[in-house]
């Protein structure tokens, strides 16, 4: 059976406007030679024209993500990514900080997208502000969410509201109101993301031992896994799969490997990822070198990208992998993936 991707994330940039606790995003500065908006629309003409020779059904299991750094910081390149989606009937999602997209209701509305995701790691205001280091920020966020809701549903869109939330130590012990808060927010699901190191930083060994945010008692991790798995036997409101939530416990006892056995990570297998260069890898925790290694959108084939050689070696060695990040939902096998 041929292998096609099944996610190509398109990083709109490696800038942040909030300078989040859990993340260093807001140092970056994009780079002199990043690609273009029209650079990256032909890469995906080329990506879709493809998909559709290799496999009939692609779009029952394809999908688009824009990533950063904050992507609303270039919305035209959202709105022009995710109607050329729309017209191809591609799944097109995104995730967003929520600070910038107050004033662009309209245009997100009728802008192709199917999924919205924000990035909410707490529903108590104090402690989510704190995180995100910007002051009145959930309020804010909040009220995007309810005026995007009203909207899509007196028109009965078929965009998808949903809210990600890193597990840390200011919620482990609180998801059950941390849960309902949203599902009475009429969200249309939360996905959980347990606490990674930075992206982009080297990882320390044993550095959850120092990491201030990383949960340390065993009874609130077993208790707060616990009851996510309940809610699985009761209704799909939380989109992570019973056997992604199992995972966990092994996780959160060693966050940085994993048993072989166990690694759920296919990120070899089902990603494509393209940096603001253009530069295409396939793990979003490991940095090659040189950054082309794979490939360039602006120099190589789609099929060199993804069948090239050096795509098959760099794909050889991430099979013998076994770090946790492999847990991490944009490298989880897509099988194990409820929404």
């Amino acid at each position: 059976m041929t292998i096609i991707p099944q996610r190509l994330f398109l990083e709109v940039t490696t800038e942040c406007n909030l300078r989040c606790k859990l993340c260093t995003f807001w140092q970056n500065k994009d780079p002199r030679d990043k690609i273009t908006l029209a650079s990256k629309v032909k890469f995906v003409k080329k990506v879709i024209n493809w998909l559709e020779k290799c496999s009939e059904r692609y779009r029952n299991s394809f999908s688009l993500i824009l990533t950063g750094g904050e992507p609303f910081l270039y919305p035209k390149h959202i709105y022009k990514i995710a109607k050329l989606c729309e017209i191809n009937e591609i799944n097109c999602c995104i995730n967003t900080n929520g600070s910038l997209i107050n004033s662009n209701l309209k245009k997100i509305l009728n802008s192709g997208l199917t999924a919205l995701t924000f990035s909410i790691d707490s529903h108590i205001a104090q402690i989510h502000d704190s995180l995100r280091g910007s002051i009145y920020l959930f309020d804010y966020v909040l009220a995007t969410i309810k005026k995007i809701k009203q909207k899509k549903d007196n028109r009965n869109l078929p965009l998808k509201v949903f809210v990600q939330s890193i597990l840390g130590e200011w919620n482990i012990n609180t998801l059950p109101s941390h849960v309902n808060f949203f599902k009475e927010l009429g969200m249309d699901g939360i996905m959980f993301q347990p606490i990674q190191y930075p992206f982009g930083l080297q990882i320390p060994e044993n550095w959850h031992s120092h990491f201030k945010k990383f949960p340390n008692s065993e009874t609130e991790i077993q208790n707060g896994i616990n009851y996510l798995l309940s809610l699985k036997q009761e209704n799909g409101f939380v989109m992570n799969s019973k056997e992604e939530i199992e995972l966990w416990k092994s996780y959160f006892q060693n966050p940085e490997y994993i048993q072989r056995d166990l690694n759920p990570c296919r990120a070899h297998e089902q990603n494509l990822i393209v940096d603001v260069c253009g530069n295409v890898k396939f793990c979003f925790n490991k940095e090659l070198e040189p950054k082309n290694k794979i490939g360039n959108i602006l120099t190589n084939t789609i099929e060199e990208l993804w069948y090239g050689k050096n795509a098959l070696q760099e794909r050889q060695s991430m099979r013998s992998c076994n770090r946790a990040c492999g847990i991490m939902t944009c490298h989880i096998d897509a099988n194990l993936r409820e929404s």
